[in-house]
């Protein structure tokens, strides 16, 4: 069809690979999808992202939570970080929502800062945010909070909200031409926008309280006594109900243009409960990676209730097949990639030898030689070198044909695993 035609492209930047979260991606794009729209999986963490001559044909990207740093060592996250930056700069009517990790690796990649929270303590509780002037200017954030007015709308209007947050890093400081939308005793920065490009927040709004209890909460007891756990769950237990669903919206709309035009709170609501029953692991995902579609004929509503395009269920049962299949010989394939560095490795030591020898082996030749044609005497010492040199070449040959071997029996292994014949058989 005509270009117009066209689905609304949206891709979710997934960067965590604990297994505990498997489907996650799913349960996000349930949450923030609408009818007719094509939403994608980037598992980051194995350093997955959209090509970049594809960015102009996307409408959003959604960036995750992550039990990894925003420090961390690893070259995902500093591509991930070089990425996001070139988004913002080269693609500015693509727009980036991120969330917790992403929310810091965000800030990173902008020019601000991120790193342990104040005094080194991990946060998870319902924290209290306090809403900036310019968080109450935005129409995404004002008709969210018509569909969900907060809970201390009564007696604050709209300045304080609620959410449920889980992290051991915050930002810092801010990125350059980034607008402080809300802050709390916790962290300076609680959600910032840069112009209409950005939105990123560190809370959790995704997560109900079940979610958190069922997939962090449990985890955490090397993190949190057992009075900071009672805390927590007190903290998101008693109070009413928090701001969760205004965020979803808010969201919602944001990815849209900052509109929450076809969105109510019964829309918005059925969307938060079917990606609950993923976070909390009641129902199993359709996929794991790749593409996650939305039927196109369906109304916003059948899009919430049947989650995904029936006509696409056997290519996502298929695909999600592969994957787990893919994921049991991962390790395999690791272990032969390895095995193939470390030849490599061996046999670039060998060839470094070979070559020394090579020029003794020349240089000795060479005396050797002069030595015949003056006919000179007294050269026993020479020669024995020579022989021992010539040895040595004996041996090294003896060291690259085991080498050569190992190399065969390993490209074997991998044959094996390429071809499904995991296991010592």
């Amino acid at each position: 069809g005509a270009a117009g035609d066209a689905p609304m492209r949206f891709a979710v930047l997934d960067c965590e690979d604990a297994v505990k979260w498997d489907g996650h991606a799913i349960a996000l794009s349930r949450l923030l999808s609408r009818a007719g729209e094509r939403w994608e999986h980037f598992r980051c963490w194995n350093d997955e992202r959209p090509a970049v001559v594809d960015l102009p044909t996307y409408a959003g990207l959604v960036v995750t939570g992550s039990h990894h740093g925003c420090n961390d060592a690893h070259a995902w996250i500093r591509n991930l970080r070089a990425f996001l930056r070139h988004v913002v700069e080269e693609h500015p009517r693509v727009r980036i929502l991120a969330t917790c990790f992403g929310h810091q690796l965000l800030a990173q990649a902008l020019g601000g800062a991120a790193g342990p929270n104040p005094g080194g303590a991990f946060v998870l509780r319902r924290e209290w945010l306090e809403c900036e002037d310019a968080m109450l200017r935005r129409d995404d954030f004002r008709a969210a909070a018509a569909m969900f007015p907060p809970a201390s709308a009564a007696s604050e209007g709209l300045r304080r909200i609620r959410v449920i947050e889980s992290h051991g890093d915050c930002v810092t400081s801010l990125p350059p031409g980034a607008t402080l939308l809300a802050s709390s005793s916790t962290a300076a920065v609680e959600a910032f926008a840069i112009g209409d490009v950005a939105l990123a927040w560190q809370g959790h709004p995704e997560l109900s309280a079940a979610a958190i209890e069922r997939k962090i909460l449990r985890f955490v007891k090397s993190r949190l006594s057992a009075e900071e756990r009672e805390a927590a769950v007190a903290s998101w237990s008693v109070g009413g109900r928090d701001d969760a669903l205004l965020l979803v919206a808010m969201a919602r709309g944001f990815l849209r243009g900052g509109t929450c035009d076809g969105d109510n709170a019964e829309v918005v609501t059925t969307h938060y409960e079917r990606a609950d029953e993923i976070f909390r692991g009641n129902v199993s995902s359709s996929a794991s990676a790749g593409t996650i579609r939305v039927a196109a004929d369906a109304s916003v509503d059948d899009a919430a209730t049947t989650g995904f395009d029936p006509a696409t269920s056997l290519a996502d049962a298929a695909e999600a097949t592969f994957l787990k299949v893919s994921d049991a010989v991962r390790a395999d394939v690791d272990a032969v990639s390895a095995e193939f560095r470390h030849l490599a490795a061996m046999n670039q030591s060998a060839g470094a030898r070979y070559a020394a020898i090579g020029r003794q082996v020349g240089d000795a030749h060479v005396f050797a030689d002069k030595v015949r044609k003056v006919q000179e005497t007294g050269i026993a010492p020479q020669l024995a070198r020579l022989e021992e040199i010539e040895a040595s070449v004996g041996s090294l040959e003896n060291v690259a044909n085991a080498l050569d071997a190992r190399c065969a029996e390993l490209e074997r292994r991998f044959a094996r695993v390429v071809n499904g014949e995991v296991g010592d058989a």
